[in-house]
């Protein structure tokens, strides 16, 4: 029988009697209720606005006030602060939790329809995980009012506005509303992501929308790792032979992209389809959930526990040992960002969730929680993000997906923000 990914093994001693968890978790929401900014019993937060920021030829942090979404915007704070008072946090964390996904449902509409960390179903996700937690029935009965809207088909396939995310966050709510008819929902999108599939021997990918001339990428968030994951979670439901031949055959093209040298597969953002392998040097050691050996790793572990192939096993603890390694060096730079996208908060989820395929990685997650609050726990400036200068409260890259993860340390069972929807252990 095959041991579940997300069976994380107890902490040593050593992690034990490391500094309390919680504590962390609790001081982070607390500097996030006081700076949330309050209008007609709704709340939001000024933070980086990531468009206008990387739009530059030499990028600088710009900021606004967050959207609605569940990567940058006030449905993944809210989600955080509802976790947060689950574990213990008190009345004003609860009432920002709730002003929180007010404003992100009031604004909803602002949002692409599908799509999961980018469009309507994450808020939608996020109303659910708020009403659960908060014993709030009205926001599980929005929630699942959002869920039922009618899609519309995209040219996206990833995870933030795509047919992947659409897939992951209807299954994630059928669960969470114990609502059946949501899997048929998701048949829909996941037709749609198959038909759109870029098909050759090597495998099947996505080209980045508008840009046909592109290899498809690589990686969980918006390359064909991210497909294949949503795509063998809805064959696990249903049993649909087409989703698990499509799943597999996105993984068969990432498979060729691996570079053996670096242990981990290439960033192929603006990369022509002209260029061969070898023909062009991709960033070296891009290891993030977003780009790289972490989110892949991810995408392995559940197709080895859904499938059973050792293949996939094989290929989850070699990026998983890559993203050990990638952690180790990052500890050494003192500004390291922290974010759960892009940074070593991030990398220490993966490596909670692979625990029980890489035991010592959830050591090497329990060190990261401790350097980090060493270094930057009373920090006036706070935590760093995804480049100097640019902190955000926000979820995949600000302070509270930092102190999620530091929920998460206090106790495993606390879902990761980084596999939304995945089943319980």
């Amino acid at each position: 029988m095959r041991t579940s990914f997300r069976s994380i093994p107890p902490p040593s001693a050593a992690a034990r009697n490391a500094p309390d968890r919680l504590a962390v978790a609790s001081a982070i929401g607390l500097r996030l209720v006081r700076e949330a900014v309050w209008y007609r019993g709704q709340c939001s937060w000024i933070g980086l606005d990531s468009a206008a920021t990387y739009r530059r030829e030499r990028p600088r942090p710009a900021h606004r006030s967050l959207g609605p979404a569940l990567a940058d915007g006030t449905a993944g704070m809210a989600w955080c602060l509802a976790q947060l008072h689950a574990a213990g946090g008190d009345a004003e964390v609860r009432r920002t939790a709730l002003g929180a996904i007010g404003q992100a449902l009031t604004h909803a509409d602002e949002l692409p329809p599908g799509g999961l960390y980018g469009g309507r179903l994450g808020v939608a996700y996020a109303a659910a995980r708020c009403g659960v937690l908060l014993g709030d029935e009205r926001l599980t009965a929005q929630a699942a009012r959002l869920a039922r809207a009618r899609l519309s088909p995209t040219r996206e396939f990833d995870l933030f506005t795509g047919s992947a995310g659409t897939i992951a966050a209807l299954l994630a709510l059928a669960r969470l509303l114990a609502d059946e008819r949501l899997l048929a929902v998701a048949m829909r999108p996941a037709d749609e992501l198959v038909a759109a599939a870029r098909r050759s021997s090597d495998g099947w990918s996505w080209p980045p929308p508008g840009s046909p001339a592109q290899h498809g990428l690589c990686g969980l968030a918006h390359g064909a790792a991210g497909a294949a994951w949503a795509l063998l979670e809805l064959f696990a439901v249903t049993g649909d032979a087409r989703h698990r031949e499509a799943a597999e055959r996105a993984l068969d093209y990432e498979r060729r992209w691996f570079d053996p040298e670096q242990a981990n597969w290439p960033d192929l953002r603006g990369v022509r389809r002209i260029e061969r392998r070898g023909s062009f040097r991709s960033e070296a050691g891009a290891a993030s959930w977003t780009q790289g050996a972490p989110g892949i790793a991810l995408s392995r572990l559940r197709a080895w526990e859904i499938l059973g192939d050792e293949r996939y096993r094989d290929e989850a603890t070699v990026a998983l040992r890559t993203t050990e390694a990638h952690v180790e060096r990052a500890l050494l730079a003192p500004h390291a960002g922290f974010g759960l996208g892009e940074g070593l908060a991030g990398c220490a989820d993966v490596l909670l969730l692979g625990a029980a395929l890489l035991p010592s990685g959830a050591d090497l997650a329990v060190r990261v929680g401790d350097v980090g609050s060493g270094r930057h726990g009373a920090s006036l400036d706070g935590w760093p993000g995804a480049m100097p200068g640019a902190r955000t409260p926000a979820l995949l890259n600000g302070d509270a997906g930092i102190g999620h993860l530091y929920l998460r340390l206090h106790d495993p069972s606390v879902p990761s923000a980084l596999l939304v929807g995945t089943p319980p252990a």
